[in-house]
């Protein structure tokens, strides 16, 4: 079974993932990321890491697209569709 990535508001396989080169973070490199891992089927300390992403994203003044619930619910959709309890 392949990785699955969720982008643009898609699930996909990894494989499938493409970033457009109009893209403005591929352009001009804005963006911020924030690593999640995966213990046991559970997202780790969740709810600090989207208060740590919100800070990143407004001090870069780039808008959040989903609240801290819909982050919350993709997160536990990209747990469900990728195998290992540790993730």
């Amino acid at each position: 079974m392949s990785n699955i990535v969720y982008l643009n508001g898609t699930f996909m396989p990894i494989e499938d993932a493409h970033v457009p080169v109009l893209d403005r973070g591929f352009i001009f490199g804005d963006g911020v990321y924030e690593v999640i891992p995966v213990y046991g089927g559970q997202p780790f300390r969740l709810a600090e890491h989207l208060r740590r992403l919100q800070n990143s994203l407004d001090k870069v003044r780039i808008n959040n697209p989903h609240s801290a619930e819909e982050w919350t619910h993709l997160a536990g959709d990209i747990v469900k569709r990728n195998t290992g309890a540790d993730q």
